[in-house]
Parts: C-alpha cells; structure tokens; sequence
C-alpha cells in the first residue's frame, strides 16, 4: 500500500507515502495513530471496531518496522500499553478492543533493537481466543499467545539466564476478571516464549499464574517493594488481594471471588524461582499496600 487513506469523523485524511516522511518523523505517525486508537472503542458495532482496529494495528506495524523505532516512546497512544525490559533488550505493546457482551480481543507486539538470526524485529501476536485450563500448564509461542493487556514488567537474570515476568489483566467474559502473572524468556533465535514453570506454588506445576474473580471488583496484583520481619532492607516481590469466595459453598465459582480486606499474598523471587509467600503484613506504615485500580481502565 503506497499511502493511507482513512476515514476520521467523517472526513477522508490522506497520509503521505512513507517513503515521502522522514523515517525519523515519528511524531507525524504517532499521531495518525491516536486518532485511530480513540476511535475504537467509541464506533459502534463489533464488526466496525475490528476494521479500525486492523487499520491502526497494520499501520503501527510499518511504523514499527521503520529504523529507529524502537527508540521512539509514542506516548501518546494512551490507550496502549508499551513497556520496555528493564535492560532496554526489547519491548512488549499490548492492548484490547472490548466488544458487545462485555467481551474483548487482544492485540500486541513484541519489538527489539535489531533483528536476531534474521528475524524480524517486530513480531505481531493476537489471541486466538482458544485457552482452556490447560493454558496455565504450557508454554506458548507468540502465535498461540494468552492475550492480555499488561501493566509490569520484570527483569531478573539467574544462572546467566534471563527470565522476564508479566503482570497482565484480561477480561474475557461479562462475569469475571482475570490477574495474570506471565513468565517471558527469549529463544535463541530472538523470539518469545510465554510461560514457564517457575512457581513454588501449591501443585507447583503451573506456567503462568491466573487469578480469576468477580467482574464487580478490582484486585490489587504489583511489583513492589516490602520489608519482611528481620531484614532491614526492602525488597521487590509481587503482592497481590488474597482472593476468596463470599461463602464457602462457592468456592470454583470465580464470578464470587473477592479481595479479603487488608489480606495479602505475594511471590519472592529466590533462586530462580517464585516462590509463594502467604498472608504478608503490611499493616506497618512503611508496608502499605498499593493504591487498588479504579475502574474502567483495567478493571
């Protein structure tokens, strides 16, 4: 396609070939893009919402593609979230459509600095939709991705291997919410593996960690830092709502799950592994717990 031609509030806007724009004018293609973005969740009908998804995720895509992207923040796409690893290796762009039925898609990109082996730099993922509960017990490749829309990302490197954690949310039915811990590690040739068994946690045979309760409220779920009894340094684990049933008879069924008031579990990372850590105190002043999200952003 030699340029593009899209309509924005009713009025045709021609965008110049590429080749015509500066690869270094980013802020000219970034702004295309927000006027694409805000329009998606506002047109109606499904159908409509998919098409102009498509044309802000093809568009982003050659925008990607161009050299020196990955340095550029594109900010403004407020409604995308793009988080770079804490060792600047790659960065990680997410974001949903939420359709009739209080039902969503999920849509990303996984961009590093140059291409690896002669991959690309950029590698698209959607979520097919197909996750069962086996999901939580395998590893997938960025064409069989559990979509989510993530807040966090996690760096730790062990045994001169590097693991990345995702802390991601998903809504995916009109009943409950989802909280998702997602392990990342690269392959050899530059391409993303999510999950991997790294919990000390119950069974301890998942891939991924997934919190499922009600749509009616939030749940707290953060890297942060904390100071456990008899160390007189903080450290960064993930805490998180203990989540339970409002009544006992109930328990499997997700849509009654809720944030036990001022009780909270976490994950520390300790040799390699995260490992359970039940019921934390952060009644201290210097624990307190993270601010809970507000709705509708992310919950």
């Amino acid at each position: 396609m030699s340029r593009f031609v899209l309509l924005i509030s009713g009025c045709l806007i021609f965008f110049l070939p590429f080749s015509v724009i500066s690869q270094t004018d980013f802020k000219l293609h970034e702004d295309s893009l927000v006027k694409l973005s805000v329009r998606i969740p506002v047109i109606e009908g499904d159908e409509s919402r998919r098409t102009v998804n498509n044309q802000f995720r093809e568009y982003f895509e050659q925008v990607l593609d161009m050299d020196g992207s990955f340095y550029y923040d594109f900010d403004s796409l407020t409604t995308i979230s793009i988080l770079r690893s804490p060792d600047t290796r790659f960065r990680i762009i997410s974001w949903y459509i939420p359709l009739r039925g209080d039902n969503f898609e999920y849509f990303g990109f996984f961009q590093t600095a140059d291409p690896v082996n002669e991959n690309k730099a950029v590698i698209p993922f959607m979520d097919k939709g197909v996750h069962t509960e086996d999901s939580r017990f395998k590893s997938l490749n960025h064409e069989q991705w559990y979509g989510a829309y993530y807040s966090d990302i996690i760096h730790h490197r062990h045994n001169q291997q590097d693991l990345y954690t995702l802390l991601g949310w998903r809504g995916d039915n009109p009943l409950t919410r989802k909280r998702i811990i997602e392990p990342l590690t690269i392959s050899d040739k530059g391409l993303p593996l999510f999950g991997k068994q790294v919990f000390q946690y119950r069974e301890n045979q998942k891939y991924r960690i997934i919190f499922e309760y009600s749509a009616k409220v939030s749940m707290i779920i953060r890297f942060d830092d904390f100071i456990f009894d008899g160390s007189r340094h903080a450290e960064r684990i993930i805490v998180f709502d203990h989540m339970s049933p409002t009544h006992s008879f109930l328990k499997g069924h997700y849509q009654f799950y809720v944030p036990e008031m001022n009780i909270f579990d976490a994950f520390r990372f300790v040799d390699g592994k995260w490992v359970f850590t039940e019921d934390i105190d952060i009644r201290n002043p210097r624990r307190r717990p993270p601010p809970r999200p507000v709705s509708p952003n992310t919950e």
